[in-house]
């Protein structure tokens, strides 16, 4: 099933990797107590999920988690006109963020044999639909949008989906992106733009996020006001 579709015709499928509520924001462990953590988790995962399923070109989120009733009540009443979300289980197997992505593509690529994939983190606080629009208007091939450091993968889309590209999350993920799109001869876009490129693991980027965002959080979660940039990190 799905929405209205995207380029040529080909469906364009978001997957979204969320952790649990008790393991999620660890590096913010010195700073934020478990329950402000797992808050925090929560108000980042549906104003993500919010703003992918209120896209013009997303026909279908799908949410990738080992802890399903979790992400189920995290991002109860988050819906959108026309959109399909979904809450994916990963296998306790295949655990990790490359896993995750690949058990949500393998469900996209159930729903439609020709689809184009979009990968984006849980945690893009500053998250916009002019944002997800310049990520899918980047052509096909693989699109990156870096984390604020340069060195990072924030977002990447595939097109097509099932190009048999190997994700390479984690440290050092662009230019391991870059290398396996040059591997299998696929061209390669970079997005670069404010609502992608900070996500939210350290008291740093916290502080990076505009003034707008950071109120909209700390209303959400106001121990997140109390974070200051002498704040310490968990080790």
């Amino acid at each position: 099933m799905t929405g209205p579709v995207g380029r040529s015709g080909v469906p364009t499928v978001a997957v979204v990797p969320l952790r649990d509520g008790t393991s999620g924001k660890s590096r913010l462990a010195g700073a934020l107590a478990g329950p402000d953590r797992a808050a925090l988790v929560v108000a980042l995962a549906r104003h993500v999920v919010a703003t992918l399923v209120a896209a013009d070109d997303v026909d279908r989120v799908l949410v990738v988690t080992a802890d399903t009733d979790f992400a189920r009540t995290a991002l109860s009443g988050v819906h959108g006109p026309g959109r399909v979300l979904e809450v994916v289980g990963q296998p306790t197997r295949a655990a990790g963020l490359d896993a995750a992505v690949d058990a949500g593509r393998a469900r996209a690529l159930r729903g439609a044999a020709a689809a184009r994939l979009l990968v984006i983190h849980a945690d893009l606080a500053a998250l916009t639909r002019d944002d997800v629009a310049a990520l899918l208007a980047a052509g096909g091939g693989v699109t990156l949008a870096p984390d604020r450091a340069g060195t990072g993968t924030n977002a990447l889309v595939l097109d097509p989906a099932g190009a048999g590209f190997t994700f390479r999350f984690g440290p050092g993920s662009g230019a391991a992106h870059r290398q396996e799109a040059v591997h299998r001869g696929l061209p390669v876009s970079v997005v670069r733009r404010p609502g992608t490129s900070v996500d939210l693991d350290t008291v740093g980027d916290w502080h990076a996020l505009p003034a707008g965002v950071r109120a909209r959080l700390a209303a959400q979660v106001p121990a997140m006001a109390d974070l200051h940039p002498g704040t310490p990190a968990a080790p």
